[in-house]
């Protein structure tokens, strides 16, 4: 049985769902551990994007700024919408019919991932990527930054 870590920032749809579970070594023959960061990945291409996706062009971290029902409590909110996220991608893997468990993790995934693959031992690490041919030019991205330091393949798929 292959072992895949997900990492993601948006729930993943049925679309990726169905090409995670081609992934591994036999389609379907893969169990999935889904980390969800709690706090946004990186100050990268893809974040600031998805910054101005969201109107949010002060630069990042300003969101609560443009957005007042944030200033209440960010770090509740935050969290609420990282375990939305990973229901909805646990409950879409698992609809595909394979094995899937995850967490939301609390600090950015680079400081959480070194746990997680200790623990899961994946043979791979996927990083869902909204903005993929942007982040695919670069080697400072997430991916990129998980298999210099923890030394796993780590891929980037493009999320639907």
């Amino acid at each position: 049985m292959t072992s895949i870590v997900v990492v993601t920032q948006h729930p993943l749809s049925s679309q990726d769902a169905k090409e995670l579970a081609d992934l591994g070594s036999s389609p379907g023959s893969s169990t999935f551990f889904v980390a969800v960061p709690e706090q946004p990945t990186s100050a990268s291409m893809s974040a600031v994007l998805d910054d101005w996706e969201l109107d949010v062009t002060s630069g990042r971290g300003s969101g609560a700024a443009n957005h007042p029902e944030l200033q209440d409590n960010p770090g509740e909110i935050a969290k609420h919408d990282a375990e939305r996220v990973l229901e909805s991608s646990l409950a879409a893997l698992r609809e595909v019919g394979v094995a899937a468990t995850g967490e939301v993790t609390p600090n950015h995934p680079l400081d959480s991932i070194g746990d997680i693959v200790a623990h899961h031992q994946p043979e791979e690490v996927v990083v869902m990527m909204r903005h993929h041919k942007l982040s695919s030019v670069t080697s400072t991205d997430l991916a990129a930054k998980i298999q210099r330091k923890f030394g796993v393949t780590a891929i980037r798929v493009k999320a639907h």
